[in-house]
């Protein structure tokens, strides 16, 4: 990716791709269609890792800063994944860590990590913003971020996370 070079990979999709993230490792790419499959692909050796089935659109997908896991939003919900692992073979690659749902009151539209991993955003056209916690914390409630007057192209937070910023 930092050579300047070009290549296309050795297998496709069912059906057009909706959704392409790469790890921030740059091992593992998911590439999702506009039917919910998805490809989990070693990017390094050009193999599949696995077919999954999401079961519904996927309306945003996002790895954590690192690279441990990897969530995935089908309308209102959102699961987190373990990121599958590129040096071992296993029988089922893709491992269930947590789901949420109804987050929002519209499709879930991105999804963005805190620095450390620990803090997810979520973000809709409902306006809101949600900051949920990953693994579970003594005392954290999820919160919701209003007031937005525009849909919201994109949310983040600060480099050192004691803020969190949104475009609308």
């Amino acid at each position: 990716m930092f050579s300047n070079v070009s290549r296309t990979l050795p297998f496709q999709n069912r059906s057009n791709i909706d959704r392409v993230v790469l790890s921030p490792n740059g091992k593992v790419l998911i590439t999702v269609d506009v039917d919910g499959f998805a490809l989990i692909i070693n990017y390094e050796k050009q193999v599949v890792i696995a077919h999954f089935n999401f079961r519904d659109h996927v309306t945003a997908l996002s790895f954590t800063p690192d690279n441990k896991f990897f969530a995935v939003a089908t309308g209102k919900k959102l699961k987190v994944f373990e990121s599958p692992s590129v040096t071992e073979k296993t029988f089922s690659p893709l491992v269930l860590y947590k789901k949420y749902g109804n987050l929002h009151s519209e499709d879930i539209a991105g999804i963005s990590w805190s620095t450390d991993s620990r803090f997810f955003i979520t973000w809709s056209d409902d306006l809101t913003v949600k900051m949920m916690s990953l693994h579970k914390i003594e005392g954290f409630l999820p919160f919701t971020f209003s007031g937005n007057h525009k849909k919201i192209i994109t949310a983040f937070f600060s480099q050192d996370n004691s803020r969190i910023f949104t475009i609308s």
